[in-house]
């Protein structure tokens, strides 16, 4: 019996963009800074050593494909992936692009508020984007 489920923390504010091998994939709702989080459907997984190597590689793969997708959609400065868990002990990994007249450069995006929501019609045209980038 599989007892995965998504810490609310992470659902809150964010959107479900894809269901990939092993991860859900949600966007962040914050228009200016292009945040997507990764996480793995593992019951009871809190750090990468909790995951087989198998598991481990899979991951890596989809953080790629994400990174690839922000890249290639966003053309961002730079891509930024963090697995802190200090407030959310569920393993999930930040991906974030990163531009140097965003809000916050060069310091982190943790603990800003973001400036502009997006529209539910944007929200769907990423999850679009996305499903055409990973086919």
């Amino acid at each position: 019996m599989n007892l995965f489920s998504v810490d609310p923390e992470l659902e809150k504010d964010s959107y479900l963009i894809a269901e990939m091998e092993l991860s859900k994939l949600y966007v962040k709702n914050d228009k200016a800074n292009p945040w997507f989080v990764l996480v793995p459907r593992k019951f009871r997984a809190v750090e990468l050593v909790d995951l087989t190597h198998e598991e481990q590689c899979m991951l890596m793969e989809e953080v790629s494909i994400v990174s690839e997708f922000l890249k290639s959609f966003y053309k961002p400065t730079k891509i930024n992936i963090g697995t802190l868990g200090n407030i959310v002990r569920q393993l999930h990994i930040h991906i974030i692009a990163r531009y140097d007249n965003d809000q916050a450069w060069p310091q982190a995006l943790w603990g800003t508020t973001p400036e502009v929501l997006f529209e539910q019609v944007e929200l769907e045209n990423i999850k679009s984007n996305f499903q055409e980038f990973s086919e």
